[in-house]
């Protein structure tokens, strides 16, 4: 791909953030456009990043990420307000515009961002990324302040809509890109073998220098948890690989594997090489780095890899913690049954040693139930109850001094009261073993997941449902076995039920609403 004569810029934003009450708000600097930055730069486009939630070098984290507004719809937004995006947008004479969606519930952030700058400047070119964006680009697109959506992984496919835009080519030749007509009809163009590099190595490190580090140590919540209570520490994202072995019925991981003629083969696990991953670790500490959150969606795979690159970081003073949970079956020794005790897996101590002493404090655990229907039918039978002892792992890490908050799911569509407390029940097991905390997660039928064609041809969910709603926190589905009603009632006596008193305090305290009041008072 050649470089471009001309200086042309383009801003790559995260949209401010809405939430309800009882969310932690946090700051985005997912990897995403930090990959796509690099890419954009290669190809000679200047290129900027902005996290709408908490503002540019000149904005204040008092008049962004810290000022509440509750807006119409009930929810409370935090960052920039739109006007501003505009005015950022217009003083920094950005040719392009490229937002990024990953959430649902934040759709109308990425469609109220588009519109303010279209209204201010329509000769911009608005482009969209993202999961929640290629699954959605329909309501996108039909917007009229979107100029197309990248199909796939974005850091091949978005420098040539950017390239084809300069050079008056059509965007939707490019594959893997979807676009809209001046008479409104939709053009779909899959990806094909030109939308992906032959490796990932192949790919630029993402561009870390561009995240506004100094207002996220202040804020001190990634993925809406205070990772600290020692005051401000450099944190990061990285990802060591991409896709997942499993295919849940709640992740997009499963409409990308069922949907690769269109996406490719993004849904599939895919390695960075060991001196990759190194290298970026390296570098990461070079920028004073001291939190890494691995953002792989099956960080633990190929055992024999992942020994030897936490090994390789033993040395480097690094605080660990992942954020998308790990397959727990790759703490065991499934294969080697001299250790079986009662026809039970081997636990890997040896494993576990080496995460810890590289770093790791914190492993989500991501049981998801307790329910062995449930975990067949929309789990992939991912956690085999009957062969892992999982109260005897958590005591095991926790002895090692690493945390391990629990995950479960609760409220699939068939999903009875009774299975709904054998998971409640098996989380208080895993708290009396020394669990910190229990996240008890409403099953959302997230367009791209096998869960909303499911939730659609079910009459689960309405075609044009709400997306301020898709939240985890919020059922969304109705004429579920147990009523969205009685299922908000079962988790919050849950929470009391199974959690510390000081774990719900450190939520009330942190969660949006209430800083929101505190803003009021």
């Amino acid at each position: 791909m050649n470089k471009i004569k001309k200086n042309y810029k383009c801003l790559i934003i995260y949209p401010p953030n809405q939430l309800m009450d009882v969310e932690t708000p946090r700051p985005d600097g997912s990897l995403g456009p930090l990959y796509l930055a690099s890419a954009l730069e290669k190809v000679g486009i200047e290129t900027e990043i902005l996290d709408a939630s908490v503002g540019g070098k000149d904005y204040s984290l008092n008049d962004t990420f810290y000022r509440r507004i509750r807006q119409g719809n009930g929810l409370i937004r935090i960052g920039m307000n739109f006007n501003e995006i505009a005015d950022y947008v217009e003083k920094g004479n950005f040719d392009f515009v490229a937002i990024s969606s990953n959430f649902t519930p934040q759709t109308s952030m990425a469609f109220k961002t588009a519109e303010a700058i279209k209204e201010r400047n329509n000769e911009i070119k608005i482009f969209a990324g993202g999961v929640n964006a290629r699954n959605l680009y329909h309501r996108f697109l039909k917007t009229g302040n979107f100029d197309g959506i990248c199909l796939s992984e974005g850091e091949i496919i978005f420098p040539k809509m950017i390239l084809a835009s300069i050079n008056n080519y059509s965007v939707s030749k490019i594959p893997g890109t979807i676009t809209i007509d001046k008479k409104g009809l939709i053009s779909i163009n899959p990806v094909d073998k030109s939308c992906f590099p032959n490796q990932l190595d192949d790919l630029e490190m993402p561009k870390w220098e561009a995240l506004p580090f100094e207002k996220y140590e202040k804020i001190a919540s990634p993925h809406g948890v205070n990772v600290n209570d020692r005051g401000a520490e450099r944190y990061a994202p990285i990802m060591t690989s991409r896709g997942c072995p499993f295919k849940c019925a709640y992740c997009h991981i499963s409409q990308e594997k069922d949907n690769a003629s269109m996406f490719g083969n993004i849904g599939n696990l895919r390695t960075h090489s060991i001196d990759r991953v190194i290298k970026e670790i390296d570098h990461l500490v070079s920028l004073k780095v001291k939190k890494l959150f691995f953002e792989d969606d099956s960080l633990l795979a190929h055992k024999d890899r992942v020994k030897t690159i936490f090994k390789k970081t033993k040395n480097k003073k690094l605080s660990i913690a992942n954020v998308n949970g790990v397959n727990l079956v790759h703490f065991f020794n499934s294969r080697d049954r001299s250790g079986w005790v009662d026809g039970k897996f081997d636990i890997d101590v040896e494993y576990l040693e080496i995460l810890r002493d590289s770093g790791f404090d914190q492993i989500v655990f991501p049981v998801e139930s307790a329910a062995k229907r449930i975990l067949k039918l929309y789990a992939t039978n991912k956690v085999n109850l009957d062969r892992m002892n999982l109260p005897l792992l958590m005591k095991k890490m926790t002895d090692l001094g690493i945390q391990a908050p629990v995950n479960m799911m609760i409220g699939f569509p068939d999903e009875t009261e009774e299975e709904i407390n054998m998971s409640i029940d098996f989380a208080k097991i895993l708290m009396d073993n020394g669990a910190p905390y229990v996240t008890f997660f409403v099953p959302i039928p997230f367009p791209g997941s096998n869960l909303y064609n499911i939730a659609i041809n079910g009459d689960y969910l309405d075609k044009n449902f709400d997306t301020d709603k898709m939240n985890w926190k919020n059922p969304v589905m109705k004429n579920t076995t147990v009523s969205p009603e009685k299922l908000i009632e079962i988790r919050d006596k849950a929470n009391e039920i199974i959690n510390t008193k000081e774990h719900l305090k450190k939520r009330l305290i942190n969660s949006a609403g209430h800083r929101f009041a505190e803003q009021i008072n």
